[in-house]
């Protein structure tokens, strides 16, 4: 049944031709493929996310840069400052949500590009900064 649908149509495309082999249009054209596939959606890069790549860095710097100087007596905020618990469980709050977003968006990067980069840059600042600025000695 498709076969007869099938040479039906030919007979249709030949019959509005003339009945004569078609004529190849002239003048300048873009050549164009007969089967098209769609585009692929090209993968995110940090360059188009640098604000986000920017807000990752600078806020994991922040944070860990607080979470270090919790147990520094040298800074203002260290211990014996009257707020330090406070502060304490917003610090170990941060230092937590660097790995637990860095999981989460791992799995969402396709859904969500800009808290991928985020998450990529803000972990290994938070993590970076607190090993650096903790007194080791």
């Amino acid at each position: 049944m498709s076969r007869d649908a099938f040479n039906e149509r030919i007979a249709r495309i030949h019959n509005r031709s003339g009945n004569s082999s078609a004529h190849m249009a002239q003048g300048d054209g873009t050549a164009t493929s007969m089967y098209s596939s769609p585009v692929l959606d090209t993968a995110p890069t940090a360059r188009r996310y640098y604000k986000t790549v920017l807000m990752g860095l600078v806020l994991g710097m922040i944070i860990g840069t607080v979470a270090a100087g919790l147990e520094n007596a040298a800074m203002p905020w260290g211990p014996g400052w009257e707020y330090n618990g406070y502060v304490t469980i917003a610090a170990v709050i941060g230092l937590c949500a660097g790995p637990v977003m860095a999981i989460a968006a791992s799995t969402m990067r396709r859904r969500l590009p800009g808290f991928f980069f985020f998450s990529a840059a803000y972990f290994p600042a938070v993590v970076g900064s607190a090993l650096i600025d903790l007194p080791l000695f």
